[in-house]
């Protein structure tokens, strides 16, 4: 009986037994059977799940947003000498009066640890440069030289408001050490560009040669200018307007965009604008390039509006009749060894400039021509039989000249 007894308790006991151990398979985590299939394809390969992809995603956006902005920080430090402007790898960007005012600086004095050559300097906001505005001052033309060489001036369509320039802000040497120059850059003497700016109400004096609305003068016989897309409106320059027999103290060679390319190099004007603008000079007085020497320029699809063009060249002896001086005078450009030899006239119909209310005025002899007036009558000898000369240059009959 005890034998009996013994028998069916261990049969209790096992069955209780396994009993449990069935239990226990049973309650297996669920989510450890979800993540067995989700690692396991139908082919056999293996592949993250949804979480571990989400941690994998932003792992790699930490990790290229520090790289970003190691990168960015290098880039602004990458010159610790420069401490007033925003340099970022090959491009200065420029914010503030204030920057652009310390960028000119560095430029003039042509500072080594500011050496921008191949850079794009962009300006990044309108500036304005009143002198009468609380901390503002004249401004002082920039030398476009070593530092800048084939750099590019991009103002990204921003505009450059009141620039303002007197004699004395000049300080930049022209040749053979004569300091003149008038304009935002005074004198570029190397490979330079300037595109997309807008100059409004700017107010120049001046009584040096070579002025103009953005640059005074081109110094370079191997260098280049290039100027695209630049509106030039309401300027206000005054060159002088001279007293006879007496050039002292008169601008030569004054444009709306350029004063004069008179070292050889190459200009290249297009897309540009110049309107509502006054000019005042002795002779080569142009809407775009006041002077332009051994025909090293390309002019093409720009306008002048509602430009005054006034000029005093009958003031010197031999251009006291109003025929000589006309010639000293055009809505686009001038192109002449020193006096007249080989300008030019009007090309609208082979570069696509246009004009409109040009008025070309002759000072001493107060006579106004509206556009194309006056351009086409035929230089006659003056009261010496002689065709005027000046510097082996003559003004001589259309039929002689050439063009």
């Amino acid at each position: 009986m005890k034998t009996l007894f013994k028998a069916l308790s261990l049969i209790l006991v096992i069955v209780l037994a396994i009993s449990a151990f069935a239990a226990c398979n049973d309650s297996k985590p669920e989510t450890t059977e979800k993540t067995d299939d989700a690692v396991t394809t139908a082919a056999g390969t293996e592949k993250p799940d949804d979480t571990t992809a989400a941690a994998t995603d932003t792992d790699e956006q930490t990790e290229e947003q520090t790289v970003t902005e190691e990168v960015t920080t290098e880039e602004v430090e990458q010159n610790p000498d420069i401490t007033d402007l925003v340099v970022k790898g090959s491009t200065v960007e420029i914010s503030t009066r204030e920057e652009l005012f310390a960028f000119a600086e560095h430029m003039i004095n042509e500072d080594e640890d500011y050496d921008f050559s191949d850079f794009t300097i962009k300006l990044m906001a309108d500036i304005d440069l009143d002198p009468t505005l609380e901390g503002g001052k004249n401004w002082t033309p920039m030398l476009a030289a070593s530092t800048l060489m084939d750099a590019i001036f991009d103002d990204q369509g921003h505009t450059i408001n009141g620039m303002t320039i007197e004699p004395e802000d000049l300080k930049v040497n022209g040749s053979n050490g004569a300091v003149y120059g008038t304009g935002f850059f005074g004198i570029v003497n190397v490979g330079f560009t300037i595109k997309n700016v807008n100059f409004t109400n700017s107010q120049m004096s001046a009584n040096q040669k070579h002025c103009g609305g953005v640059v005074g003068s081109v110094e370079s016989n191997n260098g280049y200018l290039e100027l695209d897309n630049v509106v030039v409106s309401n300027l206000v320059l005054n060159g002088g307007i001279g007293v006879e027999d007496d050039t002292t103290g008169i601008s030569f060679r004054v444009g709306g965009l350029v004063g004069a390319n008179i070292e050889g190099g190459e200009v290249y004007v297009h897309n540009c604008t110049v309107q509502n603008t006054q000019l005042f000079g002795f002779h080569n007085i142009s809407g775009l390039v006041g002077c332009s020497n051994e025909l090293k320029y390309t002019i093409e699809n720009n306008t002048v509006k509602n430009v005054q063009l006034n000029y005093s060249a009958s003031y010197a002896k031999g251009y006291r009749e109003p025929v000589y001086s006309r010639y000293f005078a055009d809505p686009f450009y001038c192109v002449n060894d020193y006096w007249g030899e080989y300008h030019t006239d009007y090309d609208l119909n082979e570069t696509g400039n246009k004009y409109e209310d040009i008025d070309s005025y002759d000072i001493r002899n107060d006579i106004h021509y509206a556009n194309e007036d006056g351009k086409n009558a035929d230089c006659t000898p003056n009261e010496d039989g002689n065709f005027p000369v000046v510097k082996n240059s003559k003004i001589r009959p259309r039929d002689e000249r050439g063009y």
